[in-house]
């Protein structure tokens, strides 16, 4: 995470972010009407995912959540909620299971349903807190 960040952005899918200059982004598909990026970068695997139009219900994104990622329901954690910077609802979260740590948020805009998150593992995250602040910070939905 020492390298340089730059502005990521999804125009098609309603959001921008910032992500290590080295990240490899690619689109992916990933059903019932969800789709969005996935990139990698040392150790760190950056998914965001949005579902554009009505928006869904908080229990059906974390449902999709627990999907994605493949860490039970049980073991996530939401540590802030509020709404701003595009979002008419957030839920930030953090989610653990062995050695896979989640960190990000989900919640719903004026274009639909969002899933914004990283996956790294827990020693990555504490070492390197500050910069996954400032990815979690830099979020924007259009």
């Amino acid at each position: 995470m020492a390298q340089g960040w730059r502005t990521y952005s999804a125009p098609d899918y309603g959001f921008s972010m910032l992500v290590p200059d080295d990240t490899k982004i690619t689109t992916k598909e990933f059903g019932s009407g969800w789709g969005g990026l996935v990139g990698d970068s040392d150790g760190v695997r950056v998914i965001g995912i949005a579902k554009l139009g009505a928006p869904e219900e908080a229990r059906e994104i974390e449902a999709f959540g627990v999907d994605v990622t493949g860490i039970p329901a049980g073991r996530w954690t939401q540590i802030d909620s509020g709404s701003g910077q595009g979002w008419s609802w957030y839920r930030t979260v953090r989610a653990q299971d062995g050695g896979r740590l989640v960190f990000g948020g989900y919640g719903v805009g004026k274009r639909g349903s969002y899933l914004l998150i990283l996956i790294t593992t827990p020693e990555v995250f504490n070492a390197y807190r500050p910069d996954f602040d400032k990815w979690y910070n830099s979020i924007r939905l259009n």
